[in-house]
């Protein structure tokens, strides 16, 4: 079996203000998808409800790919994330960072498969999921301004 030489993946989104809307409800457009975001407890959910959607689920996507390679019937799967974040530095400019203090995850799989292999299964999911990975690791942002 021969390696298989993968691909960078470029994945756009654009995103506009909407007429008639508050000025902090804006409407992504990914993948085919419109997606309205806004502020924090406004008229659609926040970038920061996004962030732990996408969380989610990527664990659930990663999980079915992982299980599948393990051969783990996954009967159900369940993810609850949670996110602590304090709004001064948003809201003033001081204050430590302006992202969540601290992200938890808490995962329910119904399998037969045992314990042992059930938490390799999660750790597995935990190491290969993109969205975990840009949360724990440095990804470089690259910001430019058209004017």
């Amino acid at each position: 079996m021969g390696n298989i030489q993968y691909k960078d993946i470029i994945v756009k989104a654009k995103g506009y203000r909407v007429p008639g809307k508050p000025p902090t409800f804006f409407c992504v457009e990914v993948s085919g998808f419109k997606v309205n975001v806004d502020k924090v407890n406004g008229e659609a959910p926040s970038p920061l409800d996004y962030q732990l959607v996408s969380l989610a689920g990527c664990f659930n996507v990663v999980c079915n790919v992982v299980a599948r390679e393990m051969g783990i019937d996954v009967e159900d799967f369940e993810v609850e994330v949670e996110g602590v974040f304090n709004p001064e530095k948003l809201s003033t400019g001081k204050g430590l960072r302006a992202g969540y203090k601290e992200i938890r995850v808490k995962v329910r799989v119904k399998s037969k498969a045992p314990r042992e292999v059930l938490e390799k299964l999660i750790k597995t999911v935990e190491e290969r999921c993109p969205i975990a990975d840009n949360l724990v690791n440095p990804t470089p942002l690259v910001v430019t301004l058209e004017a």
